[in-house]
């Protein structure tokens, strides 16, 4: 029989080998803070692929309920309407769109916080998602994108894990530049998700939300693409989304012309596509109360089409798997095209939530398609079908989102095709060159230039460490013992911890390698407090000093990552400032008054 006596000495002495097999742990592995990042967006990734897979099941579920046909294709689902009771064409978009009316409805009368795009949190904010109207937000998406609304549904997929990223980073309190990178992950992450492409997905926000394709950038976001891409795996197989029946290619220098022409055609349809969505969203996109009536008016629409033309419900995946299948025509093709520009405008600029990315993909293959079909018609010998669309794919999303980069990547990840890599540089190459030419605006424009300002718009001589600390340290009292001195240090595994008084003041610093010693004897740590380790010799931040003066202080010989931020007045512990943070907030600052 157990001894209940002896329960308690038990316990004590697993929560004491615990805390010395951690701490030992710590002290071998040694994390900086570099490889904190990297554990972010690990963790980070595998949550955006969850959210993603959320916003997937969703989407099925809508689709189910209003169609009453469950795992079919959406495509399939509309093909069998048309054929069968063409009435219910025009009904499940009609629903749809007033269900996503009305949520929106509610969202701007109940909810007093403003939707934030996860390209402005990134892009202008500090990284803060307001996670009610934005799930709300993407809830309504669910809805339209489940009733076959002509629009993408990546935007508000990639959304609703930015909302995740953001609500996990602020539970954390993470500091604004630590918050901002985290959000950018769980975008990616929700990218390689949409769209199976763990590249591509770190590419697109690192290339067109951040601007930059610096490592510091790029590779916490391409962590976060790899976590969320295998994340994915775990639940169904993330095969290339358009999977090729043949070896595509262009040989032959002679083909390098007609990528030329293609590209620059490719960019001038791209630019005029752009023109469209724009006066689309002035002249339809009217008052808030209207919402439901223009979203049902623009489900009418696209359902009356779809009787006849079942092609153009979604985003469009379904009309480029037809494409590379030989499943149309030129002639079907080009009224496909037609269609799809004019319903996709119409679906926006009701204000619809939804992506635009599908949509240019879409629209920029079929051109491609035609472009084949008018070679053809002109002599010019070979099957140049599926190629041409891909560069004609690329080529147009260039222009319609400014990044050329991450255009070649993901038609190369979408197909596996990498033997057309060349013929797609060439078309890329092109179009980047004819949008600036043209001055033609990104699609991503207005998300990328109009949003909610934050620090890292002030200049850099005006901002204060204050700015960009982190505003809740890890902190323990003189009189603390062994057990929570250690177990702060562990779950701050990169930085000091701080003592401060019970009024609040900075008393000193204690670091790991300190505790460390204590704990390779039992009763030696049971006698040690916090006051007996804490080193009052580490410099410390003033609130009102600047980055440069602070980067001064950092890169004296064995200074800490990290350091206690106060009020130089009456040395009231503030927050704790990190090195890497503030080479972060330094870059950006200086990559956006370059910019201007």
């Amino acid at each position: 029989m157990t001894d209940k006596k002896n329960q308690p000495a038990e316990k004590t002495r697993l929560s004491w080998s615990w805390l010395r097999m951690a701490l030992s742990l710590r002290e071998k592995i040694k994390l900086g803070d570099k490889q904190v990042i990297f554990i972010w967006a690990v963790v980070v990734g595998a949550l955006g692929a969850l959210m993603a897979l959320v916003f997937e099941m969703g989407v099925e579920l809508v689709q189910d309920v209003l169609t009453g046909r469950t795992s079919y294709r959406q495509i399939q689902v509309f093909q069998e309407m048309a054929s069968q009771d063409p009435a219910w064409c025009i009904f499940v978009p009609a629903a749809g769109g007033l269900l996503a009316g009305l949520t929106l409805l509610f969202t701007h009368r109940f909810v007093p916080a403003k939707a934030t795009e996860y390209m402005e949190a990134v892009a202008l904010g500090n990284g803060y998602v307001p996670p009610k109207p934005s799930l709300l937000r993407s809830l309504s998406a669910v809805f339209s994108v489940g009733s076959g609304a002509s629009i993408g549904r990546e935007g508000p997929l990639v959304q609703a894990a930015a909302v995740a990223g953001s609500a996990l980073g602020r539970f954390f309190h993470l500091s604004a530049p630590r918050l901002r990178l985290v959000v950018a992950c769980a975008a990616a992450s929700g990218m390689s998700s949409a769209f199976h492409t763990p590249l591509a997905g770190g590419l697109f926000v690192s290339e067109i939300v951040l601007g930059a394709l610096t490592i510091d950038f790029l590779a916490p976001l391409l962590v976060a693409s790899c976590a969320g891409y295998f994340t994915m795996g775990l639940f169904h197989e993330p095969a290339p989304i358009y999977q090729l029946q043949q070896e595509v290619s262009l040989a032959g220098n002679q083909h390098v012309l007609w990528c030329v022409l293609l590209g620059a055609l490719a960019s001038l349809v791209a630019s005029f596509w752009l023109l469209i969505l724009k006066k689309s969203r002035r002249y339809l996109n009217g008052k808030r109360q209207w919402l439901p009536v223009r979203l049902t008016a623009a489900g009418v629409l696209v359902g009356a089409i779809a009787i006849f033309y079942p092609e153009i419900v979604g985003n469009g995946k379904n009309i480029i798997t037809s494409l590379i299948h030989y499943e149309f025509d030129a002639a079907r093709a080009a009224v496909l095209l037609f269609l799809k520009i004019f319903t996709v405008a119409i679906v926006f600029g009701v204000g619809t939530v939804g992506g635009a990315l599908t949509p240019s993909l879409t629209i920029g293959s079929v051109c491609g398609f035609l472009f084949s079909a008018a070679l053809t018609q002109l002599g010019v010998p070979g099957d140049h079908a599926i190629a041409y669309s891909l560069v004609g794919m690329a080529a147009f999303f260039t222009t319609a989102a400014n990044a050329p980069i991450t255009s070649l990547v993901l038609v190369v990840e979408f197909t596996m095709a990498g033997q057309m890599m060349f013929p797609l540089i060439i078309g890329v190459l092109v179009s980047y060159g004819m949008a600036r030419l043209t001055k033609a605006q990104s699609m991503y424009h207005d998300s990328l230039a109009f949003g909610p300002r934050s620090t890292f718009d002030k200049p850099l001589a005006q901002v204060q460490l204050q700015d960009v600390a982190r505003k809740d340290p890890p902190v323990v009292h003189p009189l603390d013992k062994f057990g929570t001195i250690a177990a702060m240090l562990i779950k701050n595994p990169a930085q000091p911890i701080f003592v401060t008084s019970p009024a609040g003041k900075y008393l000193g610093s204690v670091v790991a390698e300190d505790v460390a010693a204590f704990a390779r004897n039992k009763e030696l740590a049971q006698a040690v407090l916090a006051m007996d380790v804490l080193r009052s010799d580490m410099p410390t931040l003033p609130a009102d000093m600047h980055l440069p003066e602070a980067l001064g202080i950092f890169s004296r010989p064995h200074c800490a990552e990290s350091l206690a931020l106060v009020n130089p007045n009456n040395n009231l512990l503030l927050g704790v400032v990190n090195k890497t943070d503030l080479y972060l907030v330094l870059s950006e600052i200086m990559r956006r008054e370059k910019l201007q």
